[in-house]
């Protein structure tokens, strides 16, 4: 296997902003991270991975699944709580990196029509922030989790 970002993620090779929000032996979840020279980025942004290298849904285990259900409906409630969000969008497409990666964004009252789903992150006036934010929810995340959990 050559080079996985997702797995030199969650072995800290890669940057991930804020901490992981959540980790056990069978998931990991952070917010997306800025690339170098990238100002700021959209608030809310959930990278939600399996830790195992597996390509899709197809292949998970049954524990690997329930986990990755549990831990996506748990995020997006503590999205909502936290950020105010309408809408937690969860959507996994595979092509780039085969690590199975469920992507969860914030929906934001107010956003255009022509901003929904795909072209959420490119809204002009959604929440951004840097890595300092990018921590700050995280922590929101992490302790909002707690009580869910």
């Amino acid at each position: 296997m050559g080079t996985c970002l997702f797995c030199d993620i969650q072995r800290g090779l890669a940057p991930a902003s804020g901490e992981p929000i959540y980790e056990d032996e069978l998931v990991y979840a952070h917010h997306v991270y800025p690339d170098p020279g990238e100002g700021s980025i959209y608030l809310g942004h959930i990278m939600l991975e399996t830790k195992r290298h597996t390509p899709d849904f197809a292949s998970l285990t049954p524990d690997e699944a329930q986990a990755v259900g549990l831990l996506a409906a748990l995020l997006s409630n503590a999205l909502k709580a936290c950020t105010g969000a309408e809408k937690v969008y969860a959507v996994f497409y595979g092509e780039v990196t085969p690590h199975l990666h469920v992507i969860l964004t914030a929906r934001y009252p107010g956003l255009p029509k022509e901003y929904w789903r795909w072209n959420t992150l490119s809204w002009p006036d959604a929440p951004r922030g840097g890595p300092e934010e990018i921590a700050a929810l995280c922590q929101q995340l992490r302790a909002t989790l707690a009580e869910l959990r």
